[in-house]
């Protein structure tokens, strides 16, 4: 896995040149494929959008720096620039500025299509496999059109002869990672996933040459044809828990799965996230458990500071969470080429009053009650104690990935799975601005806090890794007891105190 890692780290940068230099080209050099939205720019209309989305990157990003150099930001930008002249409307713009947006390494800023080009999309042809991506492969989930005879499980080799290591920098690239985490990604273009995301960056495709690798072992090769996005499979409702659920594996072992920190989801449940944790902890002690599955996969953060919360229910420790939290000013603003004024308010006077000014009027968070920069200001009780195995992986993020963060920099609990989809550095959430391009229509939403975690990361630009390396299967999409939870159940049948000391099995 981290050879992988190695290699897709060093390819991040030449595939964005690459992107850089062609996507703003309709293939052939012909008119917009059909399905795509006409939106025609003028230059001048296309350089007020891109100046403007470099402007709110600069202003409100609090450093805009952190997973990239200043080198690399200015290089990136003058290659942009040079390529401007080839836009002529808004999906070419935005196949310039993906990459771009992609290459300063924010999971959570996000630029999107508009509202009117998704719309037109709707008509579109896209590639006709749904498919599962771990460290291991590419993998079929199922296939659609010609393509539907393609067995489910059955690996592909490449397409149009990019393998493995392009695809995923190219859905890297569609999607926006921390860093150089490949798992977010990963799960993002999971199912479908893909083919939306090789339909933003390279429009309509007549036909894909694949490359399998089939049950016997053998490779094949053949062409198939794209199908109508409408036309895909409706994908079938799920039924997960937003809440926090408890059950026994047996008397002396719990399960635990918190797939969200989010106030607004329980809110919307009829739930409070702090009393739920606080009953699933009471049931847990009152269970007499001696150890604690805790599963994060599915969580991709929420409201802050429930990360902290269901930490101080698992150590009794204080912890020094935060180094700082950061933001550039109480307020952002910027102006277009043409005089269009954006801005946002940051912080209201009564969140100023948590904050200290320093150099250039940024803000920093001071370290007091209620949140600070610790895990906690109050006592929580029933507190466990027992051995705890983490399960983990690319949909782990934000508040996820600095709860995985905090339980692994304190030796709190085995980590099996994958590569977690949230920076082991910290983030830039908190508070966005949303920022609508006056030409194209294409959607900027713009990060505001830096929340830098107070410890060393395990690898710069990465999440944390797991102790026993379990990547999802493509057998098992869906199914909650898979691999890496029967790995779990086989760590805590042996004997360690230590999480150091448990052996992973083969």
């Amino acid at each position: 896995m981290r050879a992988f890692a190695r290699r897709a780290a060093r390819g991040l940068a030449l595939w964005s040149a690459i992107a850089l230099c062609v996507s703003a080209l309709p293939a052939g050099g012909q008119a917009q494929p059909a399905g795509e939205s006409s939106g025609q720019l003028t230059s001048a209309q296309a350089r007020e959008d891109f100046d403007l989305v470099i402007a709110a990157v600069e202003a409100g990003l609090p450093n805009i720096y952190w997973h990239q150099s200043a080198e690399h930001w200015r290089t990136a930008k003058a290659r942009a620039s040079a390529a401007l002249a080839q836009v002529r409307d808004d999906w070419s713009l935005y196949r310039l500025l993906i990459p771009l947006m992609s290459g300063i390494g924010e999971g959570h800023l996000s630029f999107q299509p508009s509202e009117a080009m998704l719309l037109a999309g709707r008509n579109s042809r896209r590639f006709p496999l749904d498919l599962h991506w771990n460290t291991e492969g590419v993998f079929v989930v199922a296939g659609h059109g010609d393509a539907a005879d393609i067995a489910r499980g059955t690996r592909l080799l490449s397409i149009d002869g990019e393998g493995f290591d392009t695809l995923v920098r190219e859905i890297m690239i569609a999607y926006g990672t921390d860093g150089s985490i490949p798992t977010q990604a990963m799960r993002a273009a999971g199912g479908a996933g893909y083919a939306s995301f090789r339909y933003r960056l390279r429009g309509e495709e007549p036909v894909f040459h694949l490359r399998l690798r089939v049950a016997d072992g053998s490779t094949v090769e053949r062409d198939v044809h794209p199908i109508p996005y409408s036309g895909r499979p409706a994908l079938p409702e799920t039924t997960t828990s937003t809440l926090a659920t408890l059950e026994w594996v047996n008397p002396v072992t719990a399960y635990l799965s918190v797939p969200t920190f989010s106030n607004k989801r329980y809110r919307a449940a009829g739930a409070k996230f702090p009393d739920t944790i606080k009953a699933r902890f009471t049931e847990i002690a009152r269970g007499g458990a001696r150890n604690l599955i805790l599963d994060l996969r599915e969580n991709g953060g929420g409201s802050e500071p429930n990360e902290s919360i269901l930490f101080s229910y698992l150590t009794s420790r204080l912890l020094h969470k935060y180094a700082a939290v950061e933001a550039r000013g109480s307020a952002v603003s910027i102006t277009s080429n043409s005089g269009k004024h954006f801005e946002t308010t940051v912080f209201d006077d009564e969140e100023l009053r948590g904050q200290r000014r320093i150099n250039g009027g940024r803000l920093l968070r001071l370290n007091k009650a209620p949140e600070g920069l610790m895990s906690r200001w109050a006592v929580f009780a029933p507190v466990f104690h027992g051995r705890l195995v983490v399960l983990a992986g690319g949909r782990t993020f934000s508040g996820g990935a600095e709860l995985a963060s905090m339980l692994w920099h304190t030796h709190r609990g085995v980590f099996v799975g994958e590569e977690v989809g949230g920076s082991d550095q910290g983030n830039t959430s908190g508070y966005s601005w949303n920022v609508v391009l006056p030409n194209s229509g294409l959607r900027l939403s713009v990060p505001l806090l830096q929340f830098r975690l107070n410890w060393r990361p395990m690898q710069a630009d990465r999440g944390v890794f797991p102790q026993c390396d379990v990547p999802p299967e493509v057998m098992e999409i869906g199914n909650r007891k898979d691999k890496a939870w029967r790995v779990a159940l086989t760590l805590l049948d042996q004997n360690w105190v230590k999480p150091a000391n448990a052996v992973c099995p083969r």
